[in-house]
């Protein structure tokens, strides 16, 4: 346990709260909300995109592959560090409100949020449930950190500035998985920069294979796009 990631951890998940960050944060750290949402979104950037934006995507699933599925995965086994809820009395464990059924789970952002604190501690003057049971999971590091900041990585090096408007959503997400108690400050610090190099490592790779292959198999397109990172 490191001194400084435990008073942060403290600070984020327990002293800077409000019940209004408690109900957009639980949104923004559960996938399960908004995945559907990001698959569309996916979907018609394929379907109306140009080519560049096309090899980005490819790119960016290629650095999510990279970052949490085999880096993330192998230091969550190795290291094993158990997650906040899991050690320390007091973490308010904050969830996403329930939705009716058979209505997309971002419905649930219209009720209130679930807090509850698996140590059975609840501390005095805040409102919450004791839950039964703990939070399973191994902590370090966060594979919501690493996979936002892989596509962050790759959108910055295809397309600049305007790739670096998803930046701040990358950030957000790293924060409400310290907010909601789900990971300690050293797990998305380490999340975010497996991202980094694996969204570094996806877009040299796609580029170098592009540059060798592409003049090969698509002539005029690798005349129109020598470069993956540049505009023609």
């Amino acid at each position: 346990m490191f001194p400084a990631d435990q008073h942060l951890e403290i600070l984020i998940n327990r002293i800077w709260i409000a019940s209004w960050a408690d109900r957009l944060l639980a949104f923004v750290s559960d996938f399960g909300a908004w995945k559907i949402w990001l698959l569309l979104l996916v979907i018609l950037a394929v379907v109306l995109g140009n080519f560049r934006l096309r090899a980005a995507i490819l790119a960016a699933g290629l650095a999510v592959g990279l970052s949490d599925g085999i880096a993330v995965n192998l230091l969550k086994h190795a290291v094993a560090r158990p997650r906040p809820s899991q050690v320390e009395p007091g973490v308010r464990m904050v969830g996403l409100g329930s939705a009716p059924c058979g209505v997309p789970k971002i419905a649930g952002l219209l009720s209130e949020p679930i807090i509850s604190f698996p140590q059975g501690t609840e501390e005095p003057g805040v409102p919450g449930q004791l839950a039964t049971e703990g939070v399973t999971g191994k902590s370090f590091p966060s594979g919501h950190a690493a996979n936002n900041m892989a596509v962050a990585t790759v959108l910055i090096l295809f397309f600049g500035w305007r790739g670096a408007l998803y930046l701040p959503f990358a950030l957000l997400i790293g924060y409400a998985r310290l907010y909601t108690g789900a990971h300690w400050p050293f797990d998305v610090l380490g999340g975010f920069l497996l991202g980094l190099i694996g969204g570094i490592l996806a877009v040299n790779l796609v580029e170098i294979l592009w540059r060798r292959f592409g003049p090969r198999l698509v002539p005029t397109l690798a005349l129109r796009y020598p470069s993956l990172l540049r505009s023609s």
